[in-house]
């Protein structure tokens, strides 16, 4: 993740005067895994604009505060505040598996450790949140390094595509412009010079990434967010349109506590049927969603919707 969070070196150095460790530019840097000069700008930060009351010690080789009531901005915080940044951080670690599971690993112990020494209560914060998800697919940590140089710099990308209805692989070649995990899964939209288009393109079926030598220029957000957010779901097509489905009275008292996207609309009947209506761009998504709630969820809009879900259901009785 390139050079770590300034607040975690201040939080560490912190630390290391409270306890009169007497921590110097040399320390630090060993801490941290950077070189003396960095460790020294860093501290010069810490005091010249983040105001602590540091001053060397030249007997004792290192810094001390002359003020000990001194404390950062993050010391600072309500417990609520703590709470809820130990438990974005244990979700950013938790949501890794894979790519970025090693890097935050190492910021987030850290970061954890000295949070956890602002709080007082009896259970450990480390200990109490975690953040699951189901049937994930691993995406190897170098086509994540390069999919993030790539955006990053404004490189184009060249890689192998496996579709995932087939085993062919195409050769594409794309101009990264948003990264985004979706149920634990990484994926990159990116405009695909092949097809001329926008794509969502899923790293775990990337393979044989290379980095073009020259950048592009980036394209307007309006062009691409909506592919992103306009609909339900991370697969997306240009055709909207919307499914109205109706929920047994048993799983409507799940269903309503689920956002499924910001513009779906809800009505629950007297005998606590629930009738959800959201926007829509891609068949097989809203597919696999309502075949998961099996007899509970009924198709009524839009009829060829209504008709693939026979279709399915028919295939399914020939297996069973």
């Amino acid at each position: 993740m390139g050079e770590r969070l300034y607040i975690e070196r201040f939080l560490w150095f912190d630390t290391q005067v409270r306890s009169g460790s007497y921590p110097n530019a040399s320390t630090l840097a060993t801490a941290f895994e950077f070189d003396r000069k960095t460790a020294q700008r860093s501290i010069d930060y810490f005091r010249d604009t983040l105001r602590a009351p540091l001053e060397y010690h030249s007997t004792r080789k290192g810094y001390f505060y002359t003020d000990p009531s001194f404390q950062l901005p993050v010391m600072r915080l309500s417990e609520s505040e703590l709470v809820a940044l130990l438990a974005s951080h244990r979700l950013l670690t938790d949501a890794a598996a894979g790519p970025l599971s090693d890097e935050l690993g190492k910021v987030s112990t850290k970061l954890g450790a000295l949070l956890t020494d602002s709080l007082d209560g009896i259970i450990d914060p480390e200990r109490a949140f975690s953040f699951r998800w189901n049937t994930i697919p691993p995406s190897d940590p170098l086509v994540f390094s390069q999919v993030a140089s790539a955006l990053l710099h404004c490189r184009p990308l060249s890689f192998c595509y496996y579709s995932p209805h087939s085993s062919t692989c195409t050769a594409r070649t794309v101009e990264p412009h948003h990264m985004t995990n979706y149920m634990g899964a990484w994926h990159v939209i990116a405009f695909c010079r092949l097809r001329n288009d926008w794509r969502d393109f899923h790293l775990s079926r990337i393979t044989l990434c290379a980095l073009g030598p020259e950048q592009f220029t980036p394209r307007p957000e309006e062009q691409w967010r909506p592919y992103l957010e306009e609909t339900f779901g991370i697969f997306q097509n240009r055709q909207r349109f919307e499914v109205v489905l109706k929920f047994s009275a048993d799983r409507a008292r799940w269903v309503k506590d689920h956002i499924w996207h910001p513009d779906q609309r809800m009505e629950e009947s007297e005998s606590g049927e629930l009738i959800l209506t959201l926007p829509v761009s891609h068949e097989v998504e809203i597919l696999m969603e309502t075949l998961k709630h099996g007899s509970h969820v009924e198709v009524l809009q839009p009829d060829w919707l209504r008709r693939r879900i026979r279709e399915e259901i028919d295939l399914m009785m020939k297996k069973y």
